[in-house]
């Protein structure tokens, strides 16, 4: 299991994925969603596109008329039923997949930075709404984690973004499998101490669940494990939290280490907490300790290395 990571199912606005699909036929050139496509199975989608508008084109708008409506500026055609219709259908084919990447500020993709205009006494009011495809993507796929470019360069953004793709790459590919309660059991504890940083009170309901594993068939197990473990990853993460899983990892180092080792990494303890060292940094380090000390329980732990190496970085 260590180094090795389920490969998530993401929709990428295709546009992110170096398409020369969007209006003006330029291709978005984004050195992390690059990356960040090597370790996915992409499926692409531009909505425009898919409803039969041309690249170039001209640009579309949202328009607040009583409802939501999409439509081209230059033609004035209304082009919301077609992308409702395209929309839908592309989604209910879709099948699992783990999360979203869309484009900012689109009129099909935004998740909430969209343009869009209201006409209210003849005056025209600029607004900001989620971009009808994303929309409607957002309420059918509840669970899945959504994030668009701009957002990606955010680290604590990205970091909970990449956490919840490739924890429920892993459980989905627990699930698609021959599994066993035993399996659960294995997989709760690996995710331990990624679930105390996002919600120790559902990591309880969590370790109470798989502590009686008799008491449910394997199917009931598998839908409220599932529940349970997709509402914790869709809290984010605090600074406080982290910390407390960072002091519960030290605990393994303290009596195996000599005390100018204890400091050096007390010392690192405080650096985290007053924000001069990075979550990414003190991974490394404590990664490192454990293979030192030969700490298996720590090395299988997914907290330290939630995803691939490839897509870590401090900013």
């Amino acid at each position: 299991m260590r180094g090795s990571f389920a490969r998530p199912r993401l929709v990428f606005s295709a546009c992110l994925n170096c398409e020369p699909v969007r209006y003006n036929a330029r291709i978005i050139e984004d050195e992390f969603c690059k990356k960040l496509a090597e370790h996915v199975d992409v499926v692409p989608v531009c909505p425009e596109v898919g409803i039969g508008l041309s690249v170039p084109r001209s640009p579309i708008v949202i328009v607040f008329d009583g409802e939501k409506r999409l439509m081209q500026k230059d033609t004035g055609q209304d082009l919301t039923k077609r992308l409702v219709e395209f929309s839908a259908d592309f989604l209910e084919k879709l099948g699992a997949v783990d999360g979203f990447v869309l484009k900012r500020k689109s009129p099909s993709c935004a998740l909430s930075d969209a343009t869009a205009y209201r006409f209210s006494e003849n005056k025209k009011l600029v607004l900001k709404t989620s971009g009808i495809f994303a929309q409607m993507a957002m309420e059918k796929f509840s669970k899945a984690a959504f994030i668009d470019e701009f957002r990606l360069r955010n680290f604590w953004l990205r970091e909970h973004f990449l956490c919840r793709i490739f924890a429920s790459a892993e459980m989905r590919g627990m699930f698609e499998g021959g599994f066993t309660k035993m399996d659960v059991l294995k997989f709760h504890e690996r995710y331990k101490y990624l679930l105390m940083a996002h919600s120790p009170s559902l990591l309880k309901k969590l370790g109470r669940l798989v502590s009686n594993l008799n008491a449910l068939t394997l199917a009931d197990l598998t839908r409220e494990y599932s529940d349970l473990f997709t509402m914790a990853l869709t809290i984010k993460p605090t600074k406080a939290k982290h910390f407390n899983v960072l002091q519960h990892i030290y605990g393994y180092f303290k009596d195996r280490v000599n005390d100018v080792e204890k400091r050096k990494l007390l010392s690192l303890l405080d650096d985290f907490a007053t924000g001069s060292t990075s979550l990414t940094k003190i991974r490394a380090i404590f990664r490192e300790y454990a293979r030192k000390l030969h700490i298996d329980y720590l090395l299988d732990q997914r907290y330290l290395s939630p995803y691939p190496l490839e897509l870590e970085t401090d900013v």
